[in-house]
């Protein structure tokens, strides 16, 4: 993947994973981007952010990072073809 731009103050952007359907035991499909909790990989993160008191903060996460979020965080943005979730750092639940 090429260079896509780099999320500002504590964001970060993700790809979700497991968008495909599968079927339960009784052959009802089930569609993965209804779960309320989705697993999510980080593709880029800002440089970190200032706080209130003047100093440098540092995010928690890296690119490569897997990560879970409550389904619909963030915005969902198209970047060079790409379905992607620009997030807060603190909308993400738990890195893996």
């Amino acid at each position: 993947m090429g260079k896509i731009g780099k999320p500002l103050a504590d964001r970060v952007l993700l790809t979700i994973e497991g968008k495909s359907e599968s079927k339960s035991t009784g052959g009802i499909i089930l569609n993965t981007t209804t779960a309320t909790i989705q697993t999510a990989e980080v593709v880029e993160t800002s440089d970190g952010y200032i706080g209130q008191n003047g100093e440098a903060i540092n995010l928690s996460v890296k690119i490569g990072d897997k990560v879970l979020i409550n389904n619909g965080a963030g915005q969902k943005i198209r970047l060079d073809g790409n379905d992607y979730h620009l997030v807060r750092e603190s909308d993400l639940l738990m890195i893996l």
